[in-house]
């Protein structure tokens, strides 16, 4: 009789523990963070040249709520300084954007390999002014791609012709819902960055 007494609260408490060690096993598990991005590299190599010239692209949040409303040197969201890509007419060049964490610049985290793992979730697009005319970005014949084929252009050929100055903005897409278009939108998902920079094409 005693034996029977002292089992009886054991087996409720023994009960407890195993369904809440069940509980725990079927949390689903917490997503990907998503990975922080303070700096792009664009390397720009004429071909049939051996120089490279790389240009530095600082990137910060999106969020902008300590800034000042009346600060108009920050247009459209694009931040850090201005600048201008010299080349010459009638060239080609090929492109390698380089993406990176360097919160920590004893551990730089090269995200642009994360980037070609995720490719499905993932897309780039330059999105190139009318004034720059006879400029044109093409996907590299080395470039990377998505299960589907879809290049990423992180690594592309750019082509010139004339005298011609203007504006490119590039975006790196999460999860679009399109992996063509002609403008940002037509691309959905969210821009994990965004980048502005001048394109001078002259003698």
């Amino acid at each position: 009789m005693l034996k029977n007494t002292f089992l009886k609260p054991i087996i409720p408490l023994f009960l407890f523990i195993l369904i809440s060690a069940c509980s725990k096993d079927e949390d689903p598990e917490p997503a990907n963070e998503e990975e922080v991005i303070t700096l792009v590299t664009l390397e720009v190599t004429k071909v049939g040249s051996s120089e490279t010239i790389t240009y530095n692209f600082e990137v910060e949040g999106h969020a902008h709520d300590d800034e000042d409303e009346d600060d108009d040197d920050d247009h459209d969201g694009h931040e850090g300084e201005h600048i201008e890509i010299e080349l010459e007419p009638n060239s080609s060049y090929n492109v390698s954007m380089l993406i990176y964490n360097d919160t920590d610049p004893n551990n730089v985290e090269n995200i642009t390999l994360e980037v070609i793992e995720e490719a499905d979730e993932h897309q780039i697009f330059y999105a190139i002014t009318d004034e720059l005319s006879g400029f044109s970005i093409a996907s590299g014949s080395n470039d990377n791609s998505d299960s589907d084929g879809n290049p990423l252009f992180l690594k592309t050929t750019w082509t010139t012709t004339g005298e011609t100055s203007g504006d490119v903005v590039s975006y790196l897409i999460h999860e679009p819902t399109s992996k063509t278009g002609s403008t940002r939108n037509d691309f959905g998902g969210a821009t994990d960055f965004e980048i502005e920079f001048e394109v001078h094409v002259e003698e």
